[in-house]
């Protein structure tokens, strides 16, 4: 249990850490502006499933970052409502995301580069066995910079596309 207790305790001090500076928005409102970053046009349902909320406080969330000028409602296809990020929504998400990969990068700045190594080999291998359990890959890696994440996500983005394309 010293382990687990240790583990999430570094997993909030990350996340504190990244978020420190930026006060004025919600862990979920920077998962959104994240994925938005990421992602193609998103369905209202696909945040909710990505920064795990229900659809009702998501549509709140999109009207929040609308009214500050990061998100826009883009089009309907069928009954789903497209949310994009704008270009000032697209600088803070990366702004966001380079703090937090630096902040990231502070806490490992104490380790060897072997054990930087070895702990890369390890968390790859915590991480392959949450997804395996069944965790939806767009909500893991809901904050990830896409150009270092190895999770899969073209599988999940396909599925999400085709998934779309029936409705």
């Amino acid at each position: 249990m010293h382990l687990s207790n240790k583990l999430a305790a570094l997993s909030l001090a990350v996340t504190d850490a990244a978020l420190a500076a930026d006060a004025g928005l919600a862990t979920t409102a920077v998962a959104a502006l994240i994925a938005g970053a990421n992602s193609p046009p998103l369905a209202i349902g696909e945040i909710a499933v990505i920064v795990g909320l229900t659809h009702s406080a998501t549509v709140r969330l999109v009207d929040r970052l609308e009214a500050d000028g990061l998100m826009r409602r883009q089009r309907r296809i069928g009954r789903e409502v497209l949310v994009e990020i704008t270009p000032a929504g697209r600088r803070r998400a990366q702004e966001l995301q380079s703090r937090r990969l630096a902040e990231s990068g502070a806490f490992l700045a104490c380790l060897t580069p072997e054990e930087r190594h070895q702990l890369g080999r390890l968390l790859d291998r915590i991480l392959q066995d949450h997804v395996d359990r069944g965790v939806d890959r767009r909500r893991l890696c809901r904050m990830c910079a896409r150009s270092y994440c190895n999770c899969c996500f073209e599988r999940a983005e396909t599925d999400a596309g085709e998934a779309r394309q029936e409705a």
